[in-house]
């Protein structure tokens, strides 16, 4: 019984270690996005909403950039559980080339078509011309972005999570800084409202990136790799990351372009609909950042404990995780619920629109338990434990199955409030836990993405 407690108190310790940073770092991260919002939304419901969906498109290569980065990450946290720096090095320099490759054709894609990505989420002329301004300047930070989550996730999966942290602070102080200086013209510059947003958040990715770099080539990291340790990555090094990566890649790209999708949905019931949910999501993530933080450790230990070769002990932990990520969610809801009458109040919205934010709110407290559990079976566990395909198919038929045509439906067809539309986009969430759970349990999930230097992944041998 000593025995249990003292293993269970190791496991939480070490949770926390990584977890606490993590989610303090995506708190930081998330607080930047509200930060913006808070003061666009002193311009009026037109900025808020141009942002909002402006920034619809960046979380699309955003979420393409975890996956690709996290796929890598899958790796070097059971290549670090193998102390093997070797690899790690390979891995991080085949984060990097794919994530900078899909940063140029991303904001080569914001720049040509700029209007062309707006008109996807509204037929608005005001919004659109307003979000065209916005995107074709932030489009220059997705490059920072790609280098500095490249690396992030390569110092989280060596156990590191403090560095990304430090890294998110100084882009919240440059970003809040340069906001207030560009969006209301303060120390004599002029007033660029929407625009002076995004070069705020331009220089604020620049000083997280270089803050970065200069860490880790300063101190002499154990990921602080030359060129051509980062680069000597050959095509059974390719084969095999693009094996686990193509699941995670789809799986992040095809939830957050449901996710965009919507935002065309609550476009469609008009502009004080889109604010409401701009202010809902904004909010909702800082609250769910718990959940991706929680996963993202979960991660990190059960891959560094699948690639030692302590699969029970990985199954062991990733139920106690699960509870405790459940739990979670339920003090998150709580705190949601009762402040959400608050928070509404921070905005400078419409009466109808308050009340649109604060019932949206509660149904997003209500939904928080089942949420977490999610988040941390698909990020967490399934990923962790190299299940990527399990993952995918289960984020995939809960999106595009579930929830998709439903909201599709309630707008299009029977033109019901907001507030009914995102309750039935929240059912994704109990199709989630349907299928996670029995998978959980039965410990299928357990996966080696790589081998001993004795066998084999397929014709692949590591050595």
């Amino acid at each position: 019984m000593i025995k249990k407690i003292q293993n269970e108190s190791v496991l939480f310790k070490s949770l926390l270690g990584i977890a606490i940073p993590i989610i303090l770092q995506s708190f930081v991260t998330a607080s930047l996005n509200l930060i913006d919002s808070f003061m666009i939304g002193v311009l009026g419901e037109n900025q808020i909403a141009s942002v909002g969906l402006a920034n619809q498109y960046y979380m699309v290569f955003l979420h393409a950039t975890i996956g690709i980065t996290g796929a890598a990450g899958i790796f070097m946290t059971q290549f670090y559980g193998r102390n093997d720096k070797k690899k790690i090095l390979t891995f991080t320099g085949i984060s990097l080339t794919v994530s900078i490759l899909a940063s140029i054709l991303f904001t080569g894609i914001a720049l040509f078509l700029p209007e062309q990505i707006m008109h996807i989420f509204t037929g608005d002329i005001t919004v659109t011309a307003l979000g065209t301004k916005y995107l074709k300047t932030v489009s220059f930070s997705y490059m920072f972005t790609a280098v500095s989550f490249s690396f992030s996730v390569a110092l989280r999966s060596t156990k590191q999570p403090k560095i990304p942290l430090y890294a998110s602070i100084i882009g919240l102080a440059c970003n809040t800084f340069f906001n207030w200086v560009l969006i209301f013209g303060n120390l004599g510059l002029p007033a660029l409202g929407v625009p002076g947003a995004a070069l705020g958040t331009l220089i604020a990715r620049g000083a997280e990136m270089f803050f970065i770099l200069s860490f880790i080539y300063k101190r002499k990291n154990i990921i602080a790799g030359s060129l051509k340790e980062f680069f000597r990555f050959n095509s059974t090094d390719l084969k095999v990351y693009f094996k686990t990566a193509c699941p995670v890649i789809l799986n992040d790209l095809m939830w957050i372009t449901g996710i965009s999708a919507y935002s065309v949905a609550y476009a469609r019931l008009g502009i004080n609909a889109t604010a409401t949910m701009q202010v809902a999501n904004t909010i909702n993530n800082l609250f769910n950042i718990f959940a991706i933080g929680l996963a993202s450790a979960a991660s990190i230990i059960l891959g560094n404990k699948i690639g030692a070769f302590k699969e029970e002990e990985a199954r062991q932990d990733a139920l106690k995780i699960s509870i405790l990520g459940t739990c979670l969610g339920m003090l998150s809801g709580i705190i949601l619920y009762l402040s959400s009458p608050a928070i509404g109040t921070l905005f400078k919205v419409e009466p109808d629109t308050y009340k649109n934010i604060v019932s949206v709110l509660k149904i997003m407290a209500l939904v928080a338990p089942i949420r977490f559990f999610g988040v941390i079976q698909i990020v967490g566990v399934l990923r962790g434990g190299g299940d990527v395909i399990f993952a995918t198919a289960t984020e995939l038929f809960s999106v595009w199955g579930i929830a998709m045509p439903l909201s599709f439906i309630g707008v299009s067809i029977f033109q019901i409030p907001i507030n009914i539309v995102y309750l039935l986009v929240c059912l994704e969430e109990p199709f989630k836990a349907m299928l996670t759970i029995p998978r959980l349990i039965s410990g299928k999930w357990l996966k080696r993405v790589i081998k001993d230097k004795n066998e084999t992944l397929g014709s692949i041998k590591y050595t």
